[in-house]
């Protein structure tokens, strides 16, 4: 999966808007809550511009649901104040009562960080993709991960959890996506099938502390 052959071959990752959707959660690496969704192992590994490992940053993760929503329980956030409630969840209350497909994780001395959680959904305007910021104390970079839009069309026609929605009204061909625009190439996940049906999903994220 991350091999020392490839690793620096991939680029700076550029940063990305944080979106209205962000509240800082404790750590944990199961982020599925128990929710229904395609089981998805997030894998990360953070890098600098050396292809050398970045251990002790934290790297925190927030993504939609299969229906698109996002959580928004931010009562025991210490970091709520640019969350946009009423857009994110659209007035749903499970969703507020909630903080799923959210977490933070420290990096491991190879850099890396795993995530158990579920394909996300989409919602109307943006490509599918996945929310990350990585932060030392000193040093962070914000930005967004997704996927090609083959891979996304699949799971979203033939998965019963996603077929009822369809594809994705905003792929990333043709730079309709108000993000990514035409340059997404070194935002995009890698993803596997694994034989039980579910999805391994990883990147490699190369930032370059104290520029």
């Amino acid at each position: 999966m991350f091999s020392d052959s490839s690793a620096c071959q991939v680029s700076l990752i550029q940063p990305t808007t944080e979106g209205p959707c962000y509240f800082g959660v404790d750590q944990r690496d199961d982020i599925s809550s128990g929710l229904s969704g395609l089981p998805m192992q997030l894998c990360l590994r953070l890098i600098d511009a050396n292809c050398e490992p970045l251990a002790g940053w934290e790297l925190a993760v927030w993504h939609c649901d299969v229906r698109g929503g996002y959580s928004g329980d931010t009562s025991n956030s210490n970091d709520s104040s640019r969350f946009a409630s009423g857009f994110c969840t659209g007035g749903d209350t499970a969703a507020e009562s909630s903080t799923w497909y959210r977490g933070a994780l420290t990096t491991d001395a190879s850099g890396r960080v795993n995530f158990k959680t579920h394909f996300p959904g989409w919602y109307s305007g943006r490509t599918l993709h996945i929310h990350f910021s990585v932060d030392n104390g000193v040093d962070s970079v914000i930005s967004q991960l997704c996927y090609a839009d083959a891979f996304a069309a699949e799971i979203c026609t033939t998965h019963g959890l996603y077929s009822a929605r369809g594809e994705q009204d905003t792929p990333l061909a043709g730079g309709r996506d108000t993000v990514f625009g035409t340059d997404y190439e070194d935002n995009l996940l890698s993803t596997e099938r694994n034989s039980d049906g579910s999805l391994l999903a990883y990147a490699t994220i190369q930032v370059n502390p104290n520029s």
